[in-house]
């Protein structure tokens, strides 16, 4: 009752214009006593032959022997509830968008069974910008963002494989691209310091400075808190840890989830100091006025009340962090055609590191990089800015 009962006949009948069948039976259903039957024809018996080995090369390895026509859409609903709470909110919205880019190109209700290899190098080859902001933008998609919409094709097929939807994952031949790398600008001390003394506040010189002193990212900034945990005045040391979200307070997850602790120089300590001496209360956030705190928490209610807690990233709490940012270049004068984000005094913070001597291993875990490939960027710039000045010495002696 169990046996697949593959077979092959052929239907003599002129009128028959595909007339090798093969046949065959789903699994046994218990609760109906019976099983489903399934059948294809073909014009040609070697057809016939060849789809009936690989039907029977599916059901020894495994899958299922009902046809089950899954579409797109209701595959992702699939996944979207099996993953639900399994993954940060990052991870979570490059699944969602990498869904929208499939369901744009394929349709929502294409059959995910029939997504073959040249479909998937079809959809890679047409990916462009999705943002309102850049689909105007006069350039290409960048290797980078084609890799992670790769990388998130593969893995959203590999569950579909997995759950025995599919036979093979269409993207899984497809390789990923060397990124192309664009240079970034590395602030120096002295640009950095006219940053500063253009930045109009003391809340944001503070954010500037822990980011260029201590390496933070953005986020990690972003979401210190005075609760005594994240800031150690005594011992001059931030401490990042992850938070659990509560029904006041929004949760932060940190990069890899590690927990690590930085020593923080006296000039971001003074800064701190003057930021806590300013504090509004009832503001538990050292970089959120009580203002933008109450735009926070009102939209931490709504995720709350609409049931997509998971949804929260620090995203949520920036404003508009990168557009501040670039002006205040501007007004500090800082020139380049360079890749210059708030990310770049992170990276510049690195490299700073790199040139003091600091041990790539003491980077790694101060940066909190998980590779120490990463790490390595940045004492490769070190070295070009030493062989930079070793060269600007050399014409200074020769024009002694």
């Amino acid at each position: 009752m169990n046996a697949p009962q593959l077979s092959l006949s052929r239907d003599s009948r002129s009128i028959r214009k595909k007339p090798w069948l093969v046949r065959w039976k789903g699994e046994y259903n218990p609760i109906t006593d019976k099983q489903k039957r399934y059948s294809k024809s073909f014009a040609k018996r070697k057809d016939a032959e060849a789809f009936m080995a690989l039907k029977s090369q599916e059901f020894d390895e495994g899958l299922p022997r009902d046809q089950v026509n899954l579409t797109l859409e209701r595959f992702w609903e699939k996944f979207e509830r099996s993953q639900k709470g399994t993954m940060r909110a990052g991870s979570f919205f490059s699944y969602e968008e990498t869904y929208g880019r499939l369901k744009t190109f394929f349709g929502a209700q294409t059959c995910i069974r029939h997504i073959r290899l040249e479909h998937a190098e079809e959809f890679l080859a047409q990916l462009h910008y999705i943002s309102p902001t850049y689909k105007h933008v006069k350039k290409s998609l960048s290797d980078s963002t084609r890799n992670r919409v790769l990388r998130g094709c593969k893995r959203l097929f590999n569950k579909a494989l997995e759950w025995q939807y599919i036979r093979v994952n269409p993207f899984d031949k497809v390789k990923q691209v060397k990124p192309r790398t664009q240079p970034w600008h590395r602030m120096s001390p002295e640009e950095f310091e006219s940053l500063l003394n253009v930045t109009e506040t003391i809340q944001k010189k503070a954010f500037y400075a822990i980011i260029y002193g201590c390496g933070l990212r953005e986020g990690e900034a972003i979401n210190l808190l005075w609760d005594g945990i994240n800031i150690d005045f005594d011992k001059n040391k931030i401490t990042l840890i992850n938070r659990p979200g509560n029904i006041d307070l929004p949760p932060f997850h940190l990069k890899d989830h590690e927990s690590r602790s930085i020593p923080m120089p006296g000039y971001v300590v003074n800064y701190l100091l003057q930021v806590q001496e300013q504090a509004e209360q009832d503001c538990p956030f050292v970089f959120l006025d009580k203002a933008r705190w109450d735009r926070v928490k009102a939209k931490w209610r709504r995720f709350q009340q609409e049931g997509i807690e998971r949804k929260w990233d620090s995203k949520q709490l920036h404003g508009r962090l990168l557009a501040q940012f670039k002006r205040h270049c501007r007004m500090a004068g800082i020139k380049t055609t360079e890749k210059l984000t708030v990310h770049s005094l992170r990276k510049s913070w690195a490299c700073n590191l790199a040139d003091n001597a600091v041990p790539i291993h003491t980077l790694m875990k101060l940066g909190g990089w998980s590779s120490i490939e990463t790490c390595q960027q940045y004492y490769l710039q070190s070295t070009d800015e030493n062989e930079k000045k070793a060269i600007e010495g050399l014409e200074k002696m020769m024009r002694m």
